[in-house]
């Protein structure tokens, strides 16, 4: 079977999150800072990274210090809002660049901010489709998804490789299409296991240097 498209995941797969989340916090803090005139920087990273209270964090330290629930939504903005450049993996140009020459790119990532990451990574100009699934008020769990992003590059599903790094999410629905699945283990996710054969890629990398070796193993 020819390939003709390989299609991304983007947090922690191009990058690492974990680079977004502190610029976040940091954009964070300096918004409560301005609001309340609490500094609570070290508090949040704490709370987020140590404590690993990735849901709720805003709540959380709002709570533990009497500090009106009501400031969580700008909060929450504020993460998201931070502009700071970002840097992808060192290996993640050269593939882009090196598979664009040759296939069809797309991204499709449940992320919010999604084309601002690709800006502040500077890689945007290397996708032929981007999906941001907030954006449309769906996920990586339908179908719909990545059969919009599909037809969009013209590409059938079999032809085309989904690399994604976090089994709950990234694999399932390409698995049922019957497209190729790669995971990356790297990143936040490296833990988890799939939960059965059906979340279970392809293939398992551990680089994506090791990518472009299992493109032409298939093409």
């Amino acid at each position: 079977m020819t390939i003709d498209a390989v299609c991304f995941d983007l947090d922690d797969t191009l990058y690492n999150y974990e680079q977004y989340a502190r610029a976040g916090l940091e954009s964070a803090a300096e918004t409560l800072e301005m609001e309340t005139g609490h500094q609570l920087h070290d508090e949040l990273v704490e709370l987020y990274f140590d404590e690993n209270r990735t849901e709720g964090t805003f709540d959380t330290l709002l709570e533990q210090h009497g500090l009106s629930p009501e400031l969580s939504d700008s909060l929450v903005d504020a993460f998201h809002s931070a502009t700071t450049p970002l840097s992808p993996y060192p290996e993640t140009v050269p593939l882009l660049g090196t598979l664009a020459e040759q296939y069809e790119l797309g991204l499709i990532t449940d992320g919010r901010g999604g084309h601002q990451k690709l800006d502040r990574l500077n890689i945007r100009r290397y996708f032929d489709e981007i999906l941001v699934t907030p954006q449309i008020k769906r996920s990586k769990h339908e179908s719909i998804v990545f059969e919009q992003v599909l037809d969009s590059l013209s590409v059938e599903p079999s032809a085309t490789i989904y690399v994604g790094d976090d089994p709950r999410v990234d694999f399932l629905v390409p698995n049922e299409l019957g497209m190729y699945t790669v995971r990356l283990h790297r990143g936040r996710y490296t833990e988890l296991t799939a939960q059965n054969t059906r979340q279970r890629p392809d293939y398992r990398i551990h680089s994506l240097n090791a990518l472009c070796h299992i493109v032409s193993t298939i093409d």
